[in-house]
């Protein structure tokens, strides 16, 4: 009898052992990426307005006689004949954001008395009476110059007349002052000589037209090495400009591209996508450093091939031999937000007498972070899914619980200090002088330091920081 008992415990348990248990889990669906966010740098391109050109090119347009009224009943009968010439150069000067310009103008006016004003005095008097005389005067506009939100050139002016005294038409007994007549007729042509200095302001400088081709030129990949396959990409999001100062000589001002700056690897993009010009901005300070941003990357296929070489085949043993688990093949993907992993493993749990087998597919996930001292990109809160620990429960729970975990975790680390060397030297030798079609870039790196990991496309990627000095210099336009 007791024979039988032994025969058939044998039974049940070589029964058992061949059963094996399915602990397959569903692929968790992908995290949303978590792109590092990055602060702008500034490239600021210089423009300046020479003030003997816009001197010389508003001279042209203003000659001889500017205004002109040789009628008696023009302006609701004011009994005024006016006429105002330029008599010398216009002199232009600027401080600040202001341009200054000084009008030489002579005035010819001539007055009438009609005969029914004459006649309260003389009855015998019956004509009309006229007087003429010739004034000179200077007259000083001052424009501060902006540009607004969709690049229009906008000036606020303010007028000054410069009277050695104030003019009076003496007409017999009667002495009128017509000074205010004057600088009104005066103002009429102001307003022409400002409108014209915003002609030829746009003529000169040509604001849009030369951001647009700025803003274009700047976010084409320039190749910075084909044997290493790197590239500089810059990506201009803001366009601002900087309040205006002068020097005497020159209105100068400068052109802020807010842009982000990095090297890439691989090959270059050919089908790229430009951004229009947005509208403008006002620049809140003008300054030239940068924030440079170096990649330090391993793909996950190269990923997956270091940690196949690593556990593909290795069996760990815990509990003294009770719990084996045996990792069969590995593969490491992006999962979005996190690197993910899959696990293809079989192990055996041993109670007694009694073994119970398991093999599956299961997931885990774990965050890709750097340790700058050792210039190591590793993997840190390695976890397995929800749905991969729920097959595991009454099976191989105690392989989501510590050791195994922590071996995987200790194992997944990738040093990144040639290529973080490689890429700081591309770096350097790069913004040395980085040329583009029609203008250049010099930099000086002073610092690099590690910025953050991210997990993107194909890729993790270690960001490194280099921060400096950026100088722009134009060829032509």
């Amino acid at each position: 009898m007791r024979n039988k008992i032994l025969i058939f415990s044998t039974i049940i348990l070589l029964l058992s052992a061949c059963k094996v248990k399915n602990v397959d889990a569903p692929k968790p669906a992908a995290g949303v990426a978590k792109l590092v966010a990055r602060p702008l740098s500034n490239i600021n391109l210089p423009i300046s307005i020479q003030i003997a050109d816009l001197e010389q090119s508003l001279n042209k347009q203003f000659n001889g006689v500017l205004y002109n009224d040789d009628s008696y009943e023009n302006n609701n009968n004011d009994n005024l004949v006016l006429k105002v010439s330029k008599i010398g150069n216009f002199k232009i000067s600027s401080s600040g954001d202001k341009i200054s310009i000084t009008a030489p103008l002579e005035i010819y006016v001539k007055g009438r008395l009609k005969k029914d004003f004459f006649s309260m005095f003389d009855q015998n008097v019956g004509i009309d009476q006229s007087k003429d005389a010739l004034f000179k005067i200077n007259v000083n506009i001052s424009s501060k110059i902006n540009v607004d939100q969709n690049w229009n050139i906008i000036t606020k002016s303010e007028v000054a007349f410069q009277w050695k005294e104030r003019p009076y038409l003496e007409l017999g007994p009667v002495k009128i002052p017509i000074g205010t007549i004057i600088e009104s007729a005066v103002n009429t042509q102001i307003k022409k000589i400002n409108d014209q200095l915003d002609s030829e302001i746009s003529r000169l400088v040509k604001i849009k037209p030369y951001a647009e081709q700025y803003w274009t030129l700047i976010q084409k990949p320039i190749i910075l090495s084909d044997v290493i396959k790197s590239y500089l990409q810059i990506r201009p999001e803001i366009v601002s400009i900087s309040s205006i100062k002068s020097d005497g000589k020159r209105m100068l001002f400068y052109l802020g591209m807010r842009s982000d700056l990095s090297i890439q690897s691989g090959t270059a993009p050919t089908n790229i996508e430009y951004k229009p010009l947005p509208k403008l901005q006002t620049q809140q300070k003008s300054d030239s450093t940068f924030n440079l941003y170096l990649g330090a990357s391993i793909a996950f296929n190269d990923a997956t091939e270091i940690a196949k070489k690593e556990f593909n085949g290795k069996t760990f043993t815990f509990e003294n031999g009770m719990q084996t688990v045996t990792i069969n093949d590995i593969n490491i993907y992006n999962n979005g937000d996190k690197l993910g992993m899959m696990l293809d493993i079989n192990g055996i749990v041993k109670d007694g007498l009694f073994k119970k087998k398991f093999k599956g597919v299961v997931y885990a996930f774990g965050t890709p972070a750097y340790d700058e001292k050792t210039q190591t990109l590793y993997i840190k809160d390695f976890d397995f899914d929800i749905k991969s620990k729920d097959v595991l429960v009454g099976t191989a729970e105690w392989l989501f619980k510590g050791a195994f975990r922590k071996q995987i975790e200790n194992s997944l680390k990738y040093p990144l200090s040639a290529e973080l060397e490689r890429a700081k030297n591309t770096a350097q030798k790069s913004l040395d002088d980085l040329k583009f079609e029609k203008f250049s870039l010099k930099g000086k790196i002073e610092k690099f330091e590690p910025y953050g990991v991210q997990i993107i496309d194909n890729r993790m990627e270690v960001i490194i920081q280099a921060k400096g000095n950026l100088n722009f210099q134009l060829k032509s336009f």
